[in-house]
């Protein structure tokens, strides 16, 4: 790795797990606090771009082509959302709407401000050209099979869930998780929440952006290159996991912190395989971010579409083995020929074929 390229990836690390890190010991005050971390997850999201286009800046050549108005969009949003982060810790504010998911300011303003960030930046990320949008990573390729690719995400994320609920409720001898799922799938609201899906995705992209862009666009073809396409897919879906052990212990539970982190390895993994997967054969960056999009809003509406759906989970060891069976519809995809092809140069290899 020259010498440009190994700055390139310290700097990436020190932004994406550096930073996150350092936020972390702020999430322990306002966990202690009793106060909403929305707003720190939400920042969160973004470190792992910030860590890519920062490298791009910092390394980048005299006259080198590079959508700068959208990586700056980027940048500032996540600045932003990190003072916001700051100010709910010291600048306490009640609920708009005491015991009322979603009404807390700060997240609220964090939401405000990826809304507007993902407006500005696709604006900018689309009239930049299509020069600088290759040169970052950022064409869309190979419609056909990214649409292909979607739609079996999507199946294979409802055949996931599915799997998850009946086996769980056999082992329990019940049948209270499929009543719940039937509750979920026969309300009006939740197939109100599916339907605007597509238009909402334009107005919270940006998110999901910040970490597909640092996991598969830049970390994903540099594990490859070192390990092979299986093995650093595999590796890569571990480091993203324990990217996650701040929320894990702070967000989506605070009472069953180990297993959550169990269950993020094994979901990470399995996830990594199928986007990793979805990435070689399109070579489309948009791919990856739509499938993680769908992925969090499909867990948010079954769990009764509220914004704090995903927090203060219960966990119990029992759910561990569910949770791993369900995940082979995604880790069987490590077999794919695809993962067997050899390793080209990081970030511009364009195979899409098997």
């Amino acid at each position: 790795m020259e010498a440009s390229s190994k700055k390139k990836l310290w700097i990436f690390i020190t932004v994406a797990y550096g930073v996150t890190a350092i936020m972390n010991l702020f999430m322990i005050v306002g966990l202690k606090k009793g106060y909403d971390l929305t707003c720190f997850v939400n920042a969160q999201m973004m470190y792992p771009a910030c860590g890519v286009i920062l490298g791009k800046l910092i390394c980048r050549k005299q006259n080198e082509p590079l959508p700068l108005t959208g990586y700056i969009t980027v940048l500032t949003t996540t600045a932003v959302m990190i003072v916001i982060n700051f100010c709910s810790l010291f600048i306490h504010m009640d609920p708009l709407v005491e015991g009322v998911p979603g009404s807390d300011v700060w997240s609220m303003l964090s939401s405000i401000a990826v809304m507007i960030g993902s407006i500005v930046a696709y604006i900018f990320f689309w009239v930049c050209g299509k020069e600088k949008r290759e040169k970052a990573g950022l064409e869309r390729k190979n419609i056909v099979w990214s649409i292909i690719l979607v739609i079996t995400f999507i199946l294979l994320l409802s055949a996931k869930i599915l799997i998850s609920v009946v086996t769980s409720d056999a082992a329990a001898s019940t049948h209270e998780g499929m009543d719940e799922l039937r509750t979920a799938l026969t309300s009006m609201k939740t197939w109100l929440g599916f339907m605007i899906l597509p238009i909402n995705f334009f107005f919270v992209w940006i998110a999901f952006f910040g970490e597909e862009y640092g996991w598969r666009y830049y970390l994903q073809p540099i594990m490859q290159k070192k390990w092979g396409k299986r093995g650093g897919v595999l590796l890569l879906g571990l480091v993203w996991a324990v990217w996650h052990i701040g929320a894990d212990f702070m967000y989506y539970t605070t009472e069953y912190g180990l297993q959550a982190f169990v269950t993020q390895i094994i979901t990470c993994v399995g996830i990594a395989i199928f986007f990793g997967y979805a990435y070689l054969k399109t070579q489309n960056i948009w791919v990856p971010v739509i499938m993680h999009y769908i992925n969090n809003n499909m867990a948010a509406l079954l769990n009764g579409g509220e914004a704090d759906a995903l927090q203060n989970q219960v966990i119990p060891w029992s759910a561990i083995p569910f949770a791993a069976l369900s995940s082979i519809v995604f880790l069987l995809f490590i077999l794919m020929p695809i993962y067997n092809q050899s390793v080209k140069d990081p970030v511009t290899e364009n195979s899409t074929t098997e």
